[in-house]
């Protein structure tokens, strides 16, 4: 109760101030802004409408170049010359006009600045003249066709002084492709001569960033300004236009919603983000462009534009950063307020100390209890005073069952019993350590293999207790087992590998010389293995070897032992079989291979079957051997002879 009602008087000390200052306040920061906001509009009105009178005034500059340009007497009579002219070979006085009119060309773009190529083409297409900015060029054209270029087919239908617009793009197919790649608009005019003969095409291209140079000054007056120029299709108009936008970007994608309200309405306002957005229609083939062209046409789907300029809109926040009156006053909050913030941060602190401390001791008897191991301490007499969670899950207890009651000697295996309490004396005697591997056993009458590693805890009165890791072997030894049986494994057949069939050997003649039995060897050959892999490839020969071993498993008795020597070389240890008996054993085995085809991919063999056969050769084990090597040989020898008979067969091979 007491610590609520103080919280109710911080509240009060803190809510009520600022609650008076703010009814006093809000009506004057709403009046300030909404002025400041009406500035921003009013001053961004100003400069999207001197920004379109700069646009249309460039774009008006260019007009009136390319239809005074269309119009030149000079250029007539050269068109003339080059269409009435029957010789394939340019005259001295044609080609003296080309030169004239090459260097007009290049003093226009030069003057200018904003053209990048002037070229002039025939009615039929082909070029004529071809001027670049900054190259003067010893070859005056490359007699390149344009009749299936757009700007070409659009201009053939114009009449005197119409003009066709290209969308703003980047490097049209004249353009030199070596050259740095800028946003142009291509220009293009029929030319007439003083008949009204349809004579050729003007066409130009203009750097769009010269172009639009005017309009962006007049635009960024503001140092907060940002214009913008979109096409009917969405696409930004300008480079490097809100943030990293570039130019050819699309508007529409990136910001749809502002694209509806642009694209219904001629002109208005949008907000994006914390910006204001005033925006205009603009379309270049209006009249509104007064020039000397006497139409403007061009591809109805990126028209109309939308001319825009983003500026910040200001809120409460930006007052703070440029009035400083307006600051002092928001400053009355923080002196209202910072008594009350003070007494709540240091009365937070301890609250959220006391909750740290009681979190962190929580973590620490978690990871004690939870952790991945098993934690517990012994006292002198080995009794078990505390054990973490871990253990005794493994061993099957309660807490109560064994802390104070149970020695943990109680645990540990008889055979293992001796190592621990060797151990254990090591933590009391002066090292104060010791580690042993043991066997744990459970409630449930299974044995857990561990490791034990224990310190001693000591005082100035003496030994306390234990304190005791215990990790939990079974993965390892699982593991060990694991990698033994796979270094006794074959990979590819799964069989037993030589060292495994030498171990089994091993204890086999062991037992046999106890209990008497007849110990038998079977030395295995696939027949041609060689010509199968090179004829069919090593995957096939694989797929034959998998195919012996399975066929072996099923034929062979549990007690014999089948492995892989190496290769296509296989042998077979036969427990308590005889000399007749391993015969019989090893002619089923070939006879059963010799009808047992493998199954193949048709495209190997044609049918999808690969007839195999195998040579075999047979002897026993004799008594006073202690090893397979002897057995080994013999059966070798054996199975030579049985593919030096024609192969296929079975032949035993007696002991010398």
């Amino acid at each position: 109760m007491k610590v609520n009602a103080l919280c109710s008087r911080l509240m009060l000390a803190i809510v009520v101030p600022v609650m008076l200052i703010t009814a006093f306040l809000y009506p004057l920061s709403y009046a300030y802004l909404e002025a400041r906001i009406d500035g921003s509009r009013v001053g961004a009105q100003a400069m999207l409408e001197s920004g379109r009178e700069a646009l249309q005034r460039r774009l008006n500059e260019c007009f009136d170049d390319i239809v005074a340009t269309s119009r030149m007497p000079l250029l007539k009579y050269y068109l003339d010359s080059v269409q009435t002219r029957q010789s394939p070979f340019p005259s001295t006085a044609q080609q003296l006009t080309a030169e004239r009119l090459a260097l007009l060309f290049d003093t226009l773009l030069t003057h200018s600045g904003r053209y990048t190529t002037l070229m002039l083409l025939n009615t039929r297409g082909q070029e004529l003249l071809h001027v670049k900015y900054g190259k003067r060029q010893d070859k005056l054209s490359t007699g390149r066709s344009y009749a299936d270029s757009v700007y070409f087919q659009e201009a053939m239908q114009l009449a005197p002084g119409e003009l066709y617009i290209s969308p703003p793009t980047r490097q049209p197919s004249y353009e030199n492709a070596n050259d740095s790649v800028v946003p142009i608009i291509s220009i293009a005019t029929p030319v007439f001569d003083n008949e009204g003969r349809r004579k050729g095409v003007l066409l130009s291209s203009v750097d769009w960033q010269s172009l639009t140079t005017d309009m962006r000054h007049a635009m960024s007056i503001d140092s907060t300004a940002q214009p913008i120029l979109i096409d009917g299709q969405g696409n930004w108009l300008l480079a490097k236009a809100f943030g990293t936008t570039t130019f050819g970007r699309n508007f529409k994608v990136k910001f749809p919603e502002q694209w509806e309200s642009l694209s219904q309405q001629d002109h208005g306002q949008v907000e994006m983000d914390d910006r204001l957005l005033l925006f205009q229609t603009i379309d270049i083939r209006t009249r509104q462009y007064r020039s000397l062209a006497s139409g403007i046409y061009s591809t109805p789907s990126y028209y109309p534009w939308q001319l825009g300029i983003l500026v910040s809109k200001p809120r409460l926040t930006t007052l703070f950063d440029q009035d400083v009156p307006v600051l002092l006053i928001f400053m009355l909050y923080a002196l209202a307020i910072l008594p009350g913030i003070v007494w709540a941060i240091s009365s937070h602190r301890q609250q959220l100390l006391k909750r740290e401390a009681q979190q962190y001791a929580k973590e620490v008897r978690n990871l004690y209890d939870y952790a991945p191991c098993g934690y517990h301490s012994l006292n002198a007499e080995g009794r078990v005073v505390q054990m973490n969670r871990t253990e005794l899950e493994w061993l099957g207890y309660r807490a109560e069952e064994v802390i104070d009651r149970l020695d943990y000697s109680h645990f540990i295996t008889p055979e293992t019993r001796e190592a621990f309490e060797e151990a254990f004396q090591g933590v009391l005697g002066p090292d104060q350590e010791g580690s042993a591997e043991c066997a744990l056993r459970t409630r449930a009458g299974t044995t857990i293999p561990v490791i034990i590693q224990a310190t001693a805890y000591r005082t100035s009165r003496g030994f306390v207790h234990s304190r005791a890791t215990v990790f939990d072997l079974t993965e390892r030894k699982q593991l060990e087992e694991t990698l033994a049986r796979q270094a006794m494994t074959d990979p590819l057949t799964g069989l037993g590998n030589r060292r495994y069939l030498q171990d089994q050997a091993v204890q086999e003649i062991a037992r046999a010389e106890r209990s008497g039995e007849p110990l038998a060897l079977i030395a295995i050959d696939l027949d041609h293995f060689k010509h199968i892999n090179d004829t069919y490839g090593h995957d096939v020969g694989d797929r034959v070897l998998q195919a012996f071993a399975e066929t072996g498993r099923q034929l062979l008795r549990d007690g014999d032992v089948l492995c892989r020597m190496g290769g296509e070389e296989f042998a077979v240890l036969l427990v308590d079989t005889s000399q007749s008996q391993a015969i019989q054993i090893a002619e089923r085995l070939r006879l059963t291979l010799e009808k047992s085809p493998v199954e193949v991919d048709p495209e190997v063999t044609g049918n999808g079957w690969l007839h195999y056969t195998a040579s075999l050769g047979v002897t026993a084990i004799l008594v006073g051997e202690t090893s397979l090597k002897p057995a080994i040989k013999r059966a070798d020898l054996g199975l030579y002879a049985a593919k030096e008979q024609g192969r296929n067969r079975v032949h035993w091979q007696p002991a010398q």
